[in-house]
């Protein structure tokens, strides 16, 4: 019989350990800060979720976290504190309490200048040696998975739920290892493609993996003044196109550390750093720079986050935003933008500045970690796993690739697909851009998914008839905000054959919403991805369903469509 765990409040007990607080609930684990003879530590308590379709390996994770953890010894990686059972015999991990913000809440709160992010940097990089001359490579990291400690600044690599080691076992039936796909090699997803027919086909994670993730994260600090928010973002690691140069984005960036950050992106792992030594010593290199460029602030002070929209905000409060606060905000801003970019297309306007502000974050408090929908956890002390394939972040663009050449006065110009690719949604509707060229990020599927839609005899590229949201009706037109959370369902009046019967429910459906890629006439894209199906009477089962549609209008970052469309079953998308 599969262990289950119930949500423990708080004063519940759990194996002696007297529970303070639930810090973050993943797909397989739930953490919460315990306390036990006057020491305070993390509880990672393995859960099963029938949907999860992991059953068997659920206690394995822990428990691989902790083989990988007992070979680890550095200041700069968590520590683990042994482990036990729960009542309801789930295995726990126990593990050192990081009272810190995550990388992403650490730019904000702390506005880092230049050499205090390459500390950081060279910091984990020496950790990454460490790890790697182990035998261990991490496979998850993101900005929600390394910790900045308050007391001492130092970064703290959390969450090896993911790793791998020698003789251990693959925790996945698909082709890439667990991760996040923001963060991902752009090679994987090449070999996604190339090895779509093969199912035995399992690629082979690489040093040079590891290194493109610590350039993904470098580059989110160093173009996004608000890294924690969910909004598009540009595409990281599509095989076909390099991200714009985080100069390009942010003008304040030395030219040094750019091009250091561009070639640990590189589309080709050879143009990367060897390894993670050389890495280290690259960006030590750059520490050692007494340049007044490397002791600016990362962003302008307009483009920071300020403190004061923390003041007095208690931590249940940050702990669970109000997302309608998060959208009218949004609205706001695109409203700005859209001025901003008016007067800049004004005959003899000097260039748009780099980075472009968004919206005040709301973020979790230092020790929580809540799970919104379209991002990874943020504010974890130590963060639960994501469910494999994990959750889809649409990433778009959000300031100025490059600025626009002269202007003839008097004439209206059109701006350039490369001008349009590096604006916000807002900003590239408010330019006049017609088919701005955004590329959406790739994405891997959930866990569990393709055995599943195997059994249902769903082939890759099979279609059906979906209604996309079941709180309007088939013949609606609806507004979706990316970001937003869907349920759809196939409709009872289907005609024909399908590979879903009507009355089928898709769960976990994430709204994402772009310019069209094309001068089709459409104002925009809506994708839909769902990633779990229940048909009638059966069980819910994981799955890789995404509706690709147009929308007829834009506003506010929104998309208009029609609510009846076709669902398509897929491996991998795009």
């Amino acid at each position: 019989m599969t262990a289950r765990l119930v949500r423990l409040p708080s004063g519940a007990s759990l194996d002696g350990w007297h529970v303070l607080g639930e810090l973050g609930n993943g797909g397989f684990a739930i953490v919460y800060l315990a306390e036990k003879n006057g020491q305070r530590r993390a509880l990672k308590v393995a859960r099963h979720r029938d949907a999860s379709g992991d059953d068997k390996q659920t206690h394995g994770r822990v428990m691989r976290e902790l083989t990988a953890l007992l070979l680890l010894d550095h200041p700069n990686i968590i520590r683990h504190r042994g482990y036990g059972y729960a009542e309801s015999g789930n295995v726990y991990l126990a593990l050192d309490y990081v009272d810190g913000w995550t990388l992403g809440e650490w730019k904000e709160r702390k506005h880092p200048t230049f050499h205090e992010v390459l500390r950081v940097f060279v910091k984990l990089a020496d950790a990454l040696v460490y790890i790697h001359s182990r035998g261990i490579l991490h496979r998850d990291l993101k900005l929600a998975n390394v910790l900045i400690r308050k007391t001492d600044g130092e970064p703290v690599i959390i969450d090896f739920s993911c790793a791998t080691y020698t003789q251990a076992a693959d925790l996945t039936e698909s082709g890439l290892p667990p991760g996040t796909d923001r963060f991902r090699a752009p090679e994987q997803f090449r070999f996604l493609r190339e090895h779509r027919d093969e199912h035995r086909g399992r690629y082979a994670f690489q040093v040079a993996d590891e290194i493109f993730a610590v350039g993904a994260m470098l580059y989110e600090l160093l173009t996004d003044p608000r890294p924690t928010e969910a909004r598009p973002r540009e595409s990281l690691n599509n095989p076909a196109a390099m991200p714009p140069p985080t100069r390009g984005l942010n003008p304040r960036v030395p030219e040094a550390l750019s091009d250091l950050v561009e070639s640990i992106l590189s589309r080709d792992p050879k143009r990367r750093p060897v390894d993670t030594e050389a890495l280290r010593r690259e960006l030590a290199e750059l520490l050692a720079d007494p340049g007044a460029d490397y002791q600016a602030h990362a962003h302008a002070p307009s483009e920071q986050r300020q403190p004061e929209s923390l003041a007095g905000a208690e931590p249940a409060e940050l702990h669970a935003p109000s997302r309608r606060r998060g959208l009218a905000v949004g609205a706001v801003a695109a409203v700005v933008l859209a001025a901003v970019v008016a007067l800049w297309m004004l005959p003899g306007a000097p260039p748009l500045p780099g980075a472009t502000p968004g919206p005040p974050p709301v973020t979790a408090s230092p020790a929580m970690s809540p799970a919104p929908a379209p991002v990874e956890f943020t504010g974890s002390v130590i963060a639960p796993e994501q469910k494999e394939g994990a959750t889809l972040t649409t990433q778009p663009t959000e300031a100025p690739k490059q600025a626009l050449g002269p202007r003839e006065r008097g004439q209206k110009t059109t701006p350039s697909a490369d001008v349009c690719k590096g604006l916000t949604l807002a900003a590239a509707i408010a330019a006049g851009c017609t088919g701005a060229q955004i590329r959406p990020e790739p994405f891997t599927c959930p866990e569990g998914a393709r055995r599943a839609m195997r059994e249902l005899r769903w082939n890759d590229s099979d279609r059906f008839s979906l209604q996309i949201d079941d709180r309007h009706g088939t013949d609606d037109n609806i507004w979706l905000r990316p970001g937003d959370t869907v349920v759809g369902v196939v409709p009872q009046d289907v005609r024909g054959q399908q590979v879903a019967p009507p009355g089928t429910q898709f769960l976990g459906g994430k709204v994402y919403v772009w310019p069209d890629k094309t001068n089709s006439g459409m104002a925009g894209r809506v994708v839909v991805k769902f990633e779990r199906a229940k048909l009638p009477r059966q069980e819910e089962v994981p799955v890789c369903v995404v509706v690709d549609t147009h929308a007829d209008e834009l506003k506010d970052g929104a998309g208009r469509t029609w609510n009846r469309d076709v669902g398509l079953a897929v491996d991998f998308w795009p």
